[in-house]
């Protein structure tokens, strides 16, 4: 039993190393926040109309499946970014793609507000929050790659150094 508990302490200890190393890199956070915004988009509305007998009706990104699908996979992409911290050259490919399937979001996003404006009488209608937390994923998963590169050429220098 003293070698079991020994061996869980040992775990626990390589565990908590294992975060602190990677909370101490920024791209960490820029991919956390990229994965809050990628998460959130299934709650917060899209967009917000009012129609000609004064109902609101409001998209949420889980009335598209698509759309749903892409958002909850691109922030599970940046879950396991976080993740490839030792494997740089894989992680900025990822961050990479994430920005591509973000701005794919946006588009897919804008086609289905659209579709919504033409098949209802709308009287107005306004972008809500979560409208935009595509475009913030975008600057996040920017954010990340850049600090990512820089890390990478930061140890590539290092190496010729030695």
């Amino acid at each position: 039993m003293p070698k079991l508990a020994a061996i869980y302490k040992r775990l626990l200890t390589f565990g908590l190393q294992i975060l602190i190393v990677m909370i101490q890199r920024i791209q960490t956070i820029w991919l956390a926040l990229a994965a809050v915004a990628g998460f959130s988009m299934s709650r917060v509305p899209l967009f917000t109309g009012t129609l000609q007998n004064a109902s609101i009706q409001k998209i949420v990104a889980t009335e598209s499946l698509v759309l749903f699908a892409l958002a909850i996979g691109t922030a599970c992409l940046a879950i396991a970014c976080i993740f490839l911290f030792k494997n740089r050259p894989l992680q900025f490919k990822l961050a990479v793609s994430g920005c591509v399937l973000s701005l794919v979001m946006v588009g897919l996003e804008v086609w289905q507000v659209e579709k919504f404006k033409n098949s209802t009488a709308l009287l107005k209608g306004t972008y809500q929050v979560g409208g935009l937390l595509p475009i913030a994923m975008f600057i996040f998963f920017v954010l990340a790659a850049r600090s990512i590169y820089k890390d990478e050429r930061l140890v590539k220098s290092l190496d010729r150094l030695r």
